[in-house]
């Protein structure tokens, strides 16, 4: 299932950020690696996206498959 949100932030050194999903709930982390477009541009604070729910190492709920809107 494909959820929607805004990045919150997203720190390029340590490559880690947080989205805000358009749904009730709580911000989602994500790491550089889970971001899924083509042309290896950074996420931007606000930029709208879909993402799927998964989990982190830590079995913590975490953003996969970031794609551009």
């Amino acid at each position: 299932m494909k959820y929607f949100g805004t990045i919150k932030t997203f720190d390029s050194a340590t490559g880690h950020g947080e989205i805000k999903p358009e749904t009730p709930g709580n911000d989602l982390r994500f790491e550089r690696s889970a971001i899924a477009w083509g042309d290896k541009s950074e996420p931007t604070v606000g930029q709208r996206l879909s993402y799927d729910v998964g989990q982190d190492k830590d079995r913590q709920p975490c953003a996969l498959n970031l794609q551009t809107l």
